[in-house]
């Protein structure tokens, strides 16, 4: 999904002047009037200092605001440029699908030969921090080593919540990338207790859950979840009736789910993927491993699965006359699939909040 959004010509020679001057550190950029604008250019803290210069872009990094940063990396080269997205997890979803579905179309206009790397952040300290950005030269390097020495600094537990937090990244993004923050390319092969950081587990399916998903009517909610002894999908749940604002309120606040809601009124079936932060190491890794063959299993029973495009935290599919599953949700907790949410993810609001920008920082040293 492209959002039709494109590059300023303002944002050109400022991309250009940057590109040309190796004193500039940092070249922020941002959405204004449906356009790809620049704000004000970052120098170095001191010549050539990219460690040591990052704490300044505290500066333009707000709490719920997406905004790319242009980098220098004089390390890597003199030549050596970086296109970081940040979508903060807590921005409007309106912002976080604008910024996400346009960070192809800024890094192209401007010349995608000309980054060596891109990156997507969704926490300040993945972009300020400097240890997060040592971790990303350690994997893009393909350091095997030194992943392997950082593993055995750590305690078992640890190493399964490292292996988790990999096969959820995978999950998001449907293979492995080098676009996914602080922990980089993954190897195909590590795992925990038999299960792969790159598979998606395929697994029986109870009868009752192809019904329930089959037979799925506007304002239905059906929910699956795994039979963890018996790695099987069931029915954990059918509803029929139900409003978008009560729908938090039928999703299991202390279990994962992958929960099938059909919006009333519409053709939009919308698919939440729930993991509370509780949750046993083994059910993360399972689930996450087994989100794909869920929405496999929901296009087997009818529900359409369209050509998916995803940001960081939602899925978005085109919709096709017939019933298709168009939206997908990803959330720790069932307090975050509020009916607003719902709401905006089938209506996306058209308001002018984003073109309006914010202000711009004062270049350092002002």
């Amino acid at each position: 999904m492209q959002s039709g959004i494109s590059v300023s010509s303002e944002l050109q020679d400022a991309f250009n002047a940057f590109a040309s001057d190796s004193s500039i550190f940092c070249l922020p950029v941002t959405i204004t009037a449906e356009s790809l604008t620049p704000l004000s250019p970052i120098g170095f803290s001191s010549p050539g200092a990219f460690y040591p210069s990052l704490s300044q872009l505290s500066s333009v990094l707000q709490p719920k605001t997406p905004i790319y940063l242009l980098f220098r990396r004089p390390e890597a080269g003199s030549s050596s440029l970086i296109a970081l997205t940040y979508i903060p997890s807590n921005a409007p979803v309106r912002a976080k699908t604008l910024f996400a579905s346009t960070r192809a179309t800024l890094v192209r206009e401007l010349g995608s030969e000309k980054f060596a790397s891109t990156v997507f952040a969704t926490e300040e300290e993945e972009v300020v921090g400097a240890e997060a950005w040592r971790e990303r030269d350690d994997e893009k390097n393909g350091s095997s080593k030194s992943r392997s020495q950082r593993e055995e600094l750590m305690g078992e537990k640890e190493r399964e919540l490292e292996a988790v937090r990999r096969a959820e990244e995978e999950a998001r993004n449907g293979t492995p990338s080098r676009d996914i923050g602080i922990g980089g390319t993954f190897a195909r092969n590590g795992g925990i207790g038999g299960l792969t950081s790159s598979m998606q587990c395929k697994m029986p399916v109870d009868e009752d859950a192809k019904t329930a998903l089959e037979s799925l009517q506007q304002g239905d909610l059906v929910q699956l979840a795994i039979d963890i002894p018996k790695e099987t999908f069931i029915l954990a749940a059918k509803e029929s009736g139900i409003e978008p604002n009560s729908v938090q309120s039928h999703i299991s606040p202390s279990s994962p789910r992958y929960t099938f809601y059909h919006y009333p009124d519409s053709d939009v079936v919308i698919f939440v993927y729930t993991c509370p932060s509780g949750s046993s190491i083994k059910e993360r890794m399972l689930y996450a491993s087994s989100r794909m063959h869920a929405l496999n299993l929901a296009q087997d029973q009818g529900l359409k699965v369209s050509k998916k495009v995803r940001d960081h935290v939602v899925g978005r599919c085109l919709i096709d006359p017939v019933l298709t599953l168009s939206v997908q949700i990803e959330a720790s907790s069932s307090d975050e699939i509020t009916g607003e949410r719902l709401q905006e993810e089938v209506s996306p609001p058209q308001d002018d909040g984003l073109r309006k920008g914010f202000a711009r920082p004062r270049r350092p040293g002002r």
